[in-house]
């Protein structure tokens, strides 16, 4: 049976995670996020770890060895002691701390990452070979800034059809003739937890817009990227990122920047056949 999906509403919490998310290569501590969000460390811990069920520190170690390990599976042309020493780590405290979060060195988990890939309840039995010969569906494309109203979800990405059903009616009354559906997913299921993975489900609106003014805002800050256009079934698409992450990056030699990736909806049938562009930032 399918867990829970959280949906994290606070203010506060979106803030100081999005501060964090942006940072994990910065030596921020639980001061600088408090700080940032402008209230006592006690006072965010306690709610941050009511709202997420993790302390604030723990967040910030968890997601720096989720995002090294992430960048050892793409940036393959990378050492880990590189890669480490983004994060702040000597390769010794490294292992050790990367074997307590996933249960196995950095060097084994790139070594068996792809292995990880298909292991995971949402590749649905594809390979990474079944997947090579949808590469001709990526262009590089410009795209445009995109201010949006959303919620933050944390859950398995599984569940998001129903997450989507529900704000899509929630906010039917700001939709127009040029609202765009964004998906953000920021945890990767090969290494988070598949119930615990962090998501953003959005729709684009005007920001001077006065009914938005209580609601969560952001803006996608648009530029290069390698745009995957999507014609399928949802349950494919966690393969599709894979085979980004796993093969066609180290193919072409393009790098990622620090933009988050973005499904753009451009069409979903009652059925379940959408068109997306699935956009990956490029340096």
């Amino acid at each position: 049976m399918d867990k829970h999906t959280l949906t994290i509403e606070k203010t506060i919490i979106n803030k100081a995670i999005t501060y964090i998310l942006y940072n994990l290569e910065e030596d921020i501590s639980v001061d600088d996020v408090s700080s940032f969000c402008g209230v006592s460390k006690y006072h965010l811990n306690r709610i941050f770890r009511k709202e997420t069920g993790e302390a604030i520190y723990e967040f910030i170690k968890r997601n720096r060895i989720e995002r090294s390990a992430w960048r050892l599976k793409v940036e393959k042309d990378k050492s880990v002691t590189e890669i480490c020493s983004d994060y702040g780590y000597s390769p010794s405290n490294y292992t050790t701390e990367f074997k307590k979060s996933l249960h196995i060195s950095p060097s084994l988990f790139r070594k068996e990452s792809e292995d990880r890939v298909h292991n995971c309840s949402l590749s649905r039995g594809l390979t990474l070979d079944d997947m090579e010969r949808m590469e001709n569906n990526i262009t590089l494309e410009t795209l445009p800034d995109m201010f949006v109203i959303y919620e933050r979800k944390k859950g398995n990405y599984k569940n998001m059809p129903s997450e989507w059903c529900n704000f899509i009616y929630k906010y039917s009354y700001l939709k127009t003739d040029d609202t765009l559906y964004i998906e953000c997913t920021l945890d990767d299921p090969s290494i988070t937890d598949e119930d615990n993975c962090l998501y953003e489900i959005c729709q684009t609106v005007e920001p001077n817009d006065p009914r938005i003014s209580n609601l969560s805002t952001s803006m996608f800050l648009g530029g290069k990227c390698a745009v995957y256009h999507y014609n399928g079934w949802p349950e494919f698409l966690y393969m599709v990122y894979q085979e980004v992450f796993c093969r066609w990056l180290k193919k072409t030699g393009y790098e990622m920047d620090s933009r988050p990736i973005i499904d753009i909806y451009r069409l979903v049938r009652d059925d379940g056949y959408m068109e997306i562009d699935i956009c990956f930032p490029l340096k």
